[in-house]
């Protein structure tokens, strides 16, 4: 099975947005990320309880559906170590009134029959959601996509040290609707994951607006980079393709090469990391490649994902400054996740 086959299932749509001191850069129907600023907490609280509450994320639906059980359980006991502008407190958890009132404040769907809410064992991650571009949707409401995101603390917050550790589960969907008397001046319409396979057609728009396919069939190889590398920027070689961007802080590059030694993967990625000075290598040998992430002495993190044949080794390589991790760890996933060789292709 081809890891384009995988990517379809558990993708990682990544893009470039950054709030709260970051730029965003999602705008769509007039609709930028900004706007949603206010709602940072409330999405990145009800993505955490979804997550939590069952083996694949929960699903939340509008006012002619009911919230789970459970998501209310790890809703509350979540928000107990959420961030404290929401305000939920420990007579929340015995309160059902207090439970009712304020989620009536946040979602459309109704409530089930609430009762005390014994907090079961959590995760002491910070799970969020991270917005990255927003459209308006056929009837009004408004289509909020981004990333699913683990880490230590919102990622707004992040040193870069964290955004080392920070780990992107997958790409999502808030449904909002505009709403003067909801928290933070939108209710929460609809919630769903990618892998669940739910708002496929809205998740392949949002993936087409902010990557770009590269094919090369005389190398025998693909991949999907972010479309900020402009195509004025892009070349194309005997080896590869290589780009950076406008103002030259980033660039990103494919190649293939002879292995003229016959070396393997291992000990090829054992050699680049070792190269390089606090490498962090893993080798996935399910799919047959590895990576290698290292920050340099002048402020920049390069991410490589290799795959190495007999013939030749392929190389992708995203170089950018170390200060501007939270806008570019996104798409290293991508990268990695979407890399094919055809060498290695089965399917």
């Amino acid at each position: 099975m081809k890891k384009r086959a995988i990517r379809k299932t558990f993708a990682f749509a990544l893009a470039l947005c950054l709030m709260a001191g970051v730029a965003a850069v999602g705008v769509a129907d007039d609709v930028s990320i900004s706007e949603f600023q206010a709602m940072r907490p409330v999405m990145d609280l009800a993505a955490s309880a979804a997550v939590c509450a069952s083996d694949f994320p929960t699903v939340i639906s509008d006012g002619e559906s009911t919230l789970d059980e459970n998501y209310i359980t790890f809703f509350f006991t979540n928000g107990l170590l959420a961030d404290p502008s929401l305000g939920i407190t420990q007579a929340m958890l015995t309160d059902t009134g207090l439970q009712a009132e304020y989620l009536k404040s946040i979602f459309s769907a109704q409530l089930p029959e609430l009762s005390a809410i014994t907090p079961p064992e959590t995760t002491e991650d910070y799970i969020g959601f991270l917005p990255v571009y927003a459209e308006t949707a056929e009837d009004g409401g408004i289509y909020v996509m981004g990333e699913l995101y683990r880490g230590v603390r919102a990622i707004e917050q992040m040193t870069t040290d964290e955004y080392k550790t920070l780990f992107w589960i997958e790409p999502a969907i808030f449904t909002l609707r505009a709403d003067a008397t909801a928290r933070g001046g939108y209710r929460v319409d609809g919630f769903s994951v990618e892998s669940i396979l739910l708002m496929e057609l809205q998740l392949q728009d949002y993936t087409n607006k902010i990557l770009v396919e590269y094919s090369n069939t005389k190398l025998g190889f693909s991949l999907l980079y972010p479309s900020i590398f402009q195509e004025a920027n892009f070349t194309e070689d005997s080896s590869g393709a290589s780009a950076v961007t406008a103002d030259g802080s980033a660039s990103f590059m494919v190649k293939r090469e002879e292995n003229g030694s016959g070396i393997g993967l291992n000990d090829y990625a054992t050699l680049m990391a070792e190269a390089a000075p606090d490498a962090r290598l893993s080798v996935n040998d399910m799919f047959q490649y590895a990576t290698v992430a290292y920050e340099t002495t002048d402020g920049k993190s390069v991410f490589s994902v290799y795959i190495v044949t007999e013939k030749y080794v392929y190389t992708a390589q995203l170089t950018y400054p170390t200060d501007q991790s939270v806008t570019y760890s996104m798409y290293t996933l991508y990268l990695e996740n979407s890399f094919v060789v055809g060498e290695v292709s089965v399917g």
